[in-house]
């Protein structure tokens, strides 16, 4: 069960102590419900963050140890974390934003405001549904590893939401027992998946997908990416995707001299309150692309083969 970095002490109390914290004190106390709900919030936006960094960097050395914390991570994530690999790590790494990226953010349209944000993330699973079943039949075909991961996740995630909802009900009865399964537990883990499909959307949005520097927007605020585990810092992570991501930082600041000023921005929060709201009023609020249209898929190398080439 030994960690491969010790900064994941952090993730793991995180994932072991705060995720189920929630859950565990609506349970105790339903009136206290609505306080809770910022940290419903926190807890399903870091589940998000949390599975993601297992898919590239795995938390343990042992693999018997991760595939039981990718089960534990997959009930709060609301899906098999497993479906990261064909849509994120086979896909999103190998395209970025390109025009072979079936979750490319100008594939509904090259605007720019927060129904677009919305309408894109809605979008997502549909777009990405022939990457996940192609996936899952591959995997099934094989047996091995890939298919007992997505078979496990899958079961831990209906068990331990019909147990939780199974629970509320037998202690707060049917209709607050629902309230507190929904908003607690259920609701969260239905969100996570969407806020990470709308962060990559405001992560990539009118950046330039056939720039090395310029193909991803980050959010730099030291104190915000304490608490999301320095995720703000997406350029250094597209070019270093196995790489931990309590390294971040200290790349990104050697990175950041190269990279256009619009793309770093304090924080995810900051971001859509200029664009969303502010820019509503104030055109200067919202982004502008830093490219013009896309060209055809085989004239944009991905950033990956720039990287490969440049080395």
């Amino acid at each position: 069960m030994s960690l491969r970095y010790k900064s994941d002490y952090r993730t793991l109390f995180w994932a072991l102590v705060l995720f189920p914290l929630l859950p565990a004190l609506c349970l105790a106390e339903p009136r206290a419900l609505p306080w809770l709900i910022p940290l419903a919030l926190y807890t399903s936006y870091c589940s998000g963050v949390l599975t993601h960094n297992q898919v590239h960097v795995p938390v343990f050395r042992s693999h018997a140890a991760n595939a039981l914390y990718g089960m534990w991570l997959s009930i709060f994530y609301g899906c098999p974390i497993a479906l990261w690999i064909p849509t994120h790590l086979e896909h999103h790494h190998r395209h970025v934003d390109g025009p072979e990226d079936l979750t490319r953010t100008r594939r509904r349209s090259v605007k720019h405001n927060l129904w677009q944000a919305i309408a894109y993330t809605a979008s997502c699973a549909r777009w990405q549904w022939p990457l996940i079943s192609d996936y899952v039949r591959r995997a099934r075909q094989r047996r091995g590893r890939e298919w007992a991961a997505l078979r496990d996740q899958s079961l831990a995630l209906l068990l331990a939401h019909a147990g939780v909802l199974a629970l509320a009900v037998h202690l707060r009865g049917t209709g607050p027992g629902l309230l507190c399964y929904g908003l607690a537990f259920g609701l969260p883990a239905l969100l996570a998946p969407n806020f990470m499909l709308f962060t990559n959307y405001i992560q990539h949005v009118h950046c330039d997908p056939a720039s090395a520097d310029n193909h991803s927007r980050n959010f730099v605020s030291a104190f915000v990416n304490w608490f999301v585990f320095d995720a703000g810092y997406h350029t250094v992570h597209h070019e270093r995707p196995s790489t931990h991501w309590s390294r971040y930082a200290e790349l990104h600041r050697q990175r950041a001299g190269s990279i256009a000023p619009s793309l770093q921005s304090h924080s995810v929060l900051a971001f859509c309150l200029e664009n969303y709201l502010l820019g509503v009023f104030a055109p200067r609020f919202r982004t502008r692309p830093l490219a013009g249209e896309p060209r055809a898929a085989a004239e944009v190398p991905s950033v990956q083969g720039r990287l490969h080439a440049a080395g």
